[in-house]
């Protein structure tokens, strides 16, 4: 009998979900995304239309202790199990770094994770949400360690609120220019640093493979959108992909 998994991921602000559908021997025939939410409104208030027949919950949580018990509220309304998926020192080929496994973010190990399954050889993975990570895994899917700094929105509080007379806000376009007043100048200047983190990722990713062959990259999450074209263009650009790493430990 096919089935549907309800996938969560709870990050910094918001959380992720999507369906996940399998056949009757349990293989994986599809995932559907949908949306982003606020984590109160999602689980406390649940749209049983939007989220359909789902007889499992699967997630993942960054964010503070108190979304355990949203999850389980969201549970019991539904009427199905759910399971918190956290990080081990080694599954699905890959070997955690950190001297303590769950220390690191669940969001990062899934995130490599999914894209070492899909690449099947090296990964390096950029993730810009809230804060912004990299994370480096080599052919044999050992993680090699990675970085976090703030994401775009994170720079543009750091300088507005630190800074009495510089103001931020509003859309930018798609190229990264030099800006003409304050505001766009924080703008593209937080942009750059994103594009410049990304750039440096990729050099030193490659460097470090040097004679071997390059390492895939991944981008993913919301602030993907805030680099440039020829940035974006240098990675194979999964906007799910921790979902899609989710998605593994479903049974």
């Amino acid at each position: 009998m096919a089935t549907m998994k309800l996938l969560i991921e709870i990050g910094n602000s918001k959380l992720k979900a999507a369906q996940l559908y399998l056949d009757a021997s349990g293989a994986i025939t599809g995932m559907h995304y949908i949306g982003s939410y606020i984590v109160k409104d999602f689980c406390q208030q649940p749209d049983f239309a939007k989220i359909g027949q789902v007889d499992q919950i699967v997630y993942s949580n960054v964010g503070g202790n108190q979304n355990y018990h949203h999850i389980k509220s969201l549970s019991h309304m539904l009427r199905v199990r759910y399971q918190q998926v956290s990080s081990p020192s080694y599954a699905f080929g890959v070997t955690n770094s950190y001297d303590f496994p769950k220390k690191l973010g669940i969001d990062r190990w899934l995130a490599f994770l999914a894209a070492y399954k899909d690449a099947n050889g090296p990964v390096v993975v950029i993730d810009i949400g809230t804060a912004m990570t990299v994370d480096l895994v080599d052919g044999s899917g050992k993680h090699l360690g990675g970085w976090i700094s703030p994401g775009f929105r994170l720079m543009n509080l750091a300088l507005t609120e630190h800074t009495a007379l510089v103001k931020s806000g509003g859309h930018h376009g798609e190229e990264l220019t030099f800006g003409s007043h304050t505001k766009s100048c924080v703008q593209n200047g937080c942009r750059a640093a994103l594009a410049g983190t990304v750039l440096y990722a990729i050099h030193k990713a490659k460097a470090q493979f040097s004679g071997q062959a390059a390492p895939t990259v991944y981008l993913t999450g919301g602030g993907i959108n805030h680099l440039p074209p020829e940035i974006i263009k240098m990675g194979i650009n999964r906007p799910h992909l921790v979902l899609e790493g989710l998605s593994l430990y479903v049974n």
